[in-house]
């Protein structure tokens, strides 16, 4: 789906909760983006949907996102979910799980030093996380295009590296990990299976999220502008948190 404009035809649909299980990008999607990602939060009002969707799909609620595990679950504070961190290199299945990184070697040391220099030099933010390092300029958008540059040269010297670009965020990431991964595993678990998944997230790195959902008999949700494989979209977080309010009994 190339249309990068909001229309009625592809909001989402009203769904019996019953039937579905949740896939929820953080950032963007459930929290407000903000300059500092240390200061995310998620809105009390989320807090409380989430807690009812929870309450309503029987815990077929997880969080899919790049962050590390452990900073997710400090995002979420009191409220703890399924989530898979790092694009999906770690994962806990259930609440009553500990998390389960994938076993896979590591980003190797001397790209996490080359990153960490071209931060210091750029004046970026270099953020290590399981399974991968990041660039963020948000802070410094004008290094937008320097740091993709860098990115795409370190993975173009390792067959085991890929590049991902979100918004003024840039990293190295191991490859064969993905949220489409994250999605698949977490369907195939007894609080997820014989439902029909669907994927939300705002940025490039949850496509791999919307396709699985969809391959799968669900259906994705873009939250906000750009080119898609998603079915359907929502123009933004209070749009997101609009449509939770109305599936909800």
């Amino acid at each position: 789906m190339d249309s990068t404009t909001l229309s009625h035809s592809n909001l989402p649909p009203v769904i019996p909760l019953e039937r579905h299980a949740f896939f929820l990008d953080l950032d963007g999607t459930l929290a407000p983006i903000v300059d500092n990602p240390e200061d995310a939060c998620l809105p009390e009002a989320t807090r409380h949907l989430l807690t009812q969707l929870v309450a309503q799909t029987d815990g077929a609620v997880a969080v899919i996102s790049g962050r590390a595990l452990a900073d997710v679950d400090r995002i979420l504070g009191a409220l703890r979910l399924p989530v898979s961190g790092s694009h999906g290199l770690e994962l806990r299945l259930s609440t009553a799980a500990d998390h389960a990184p994938k076993q896979s070697a590591g980003i190797p040391a001397p790209v996490i030093d080359r990153l960490e220099e071209f931060a210091v030099l750029h004046g970026v933010t270099s953020e290590r996380k399981p399974g991968a390092i990041a660039l963020h300029y948000r802070k410094a958008p004008d290094q937008g295009e320097a740091c993709r540059a860098f990115v795409d040269t370190l993975v173009g010297e390792d067959a085991s590296l890929r590049g991902l670009h979100g918004k003024m965020v840039s990293e190295v990431a191991l490859k064969g990990v993905d949220k489409g991964g994250a999605v698949t595993r977490f369907m195939a678990s007894p609080a997820f299976a014989e439902r029909l998944p669907v994927m939300v997230g705002d940025d490039v790195t949850d496509e791999d999220g919307f396709r699985a959902a969809q391959a799968m008999g669900g259906f994705g949700i873009k939250i906000g502008q750009g080119p898609t494989d998603a079915q359907h979209r929502i123009a933004d977080v209070a749009g997101f948190a609009d449509w939770l309010k109305e599936i909800l009994h």
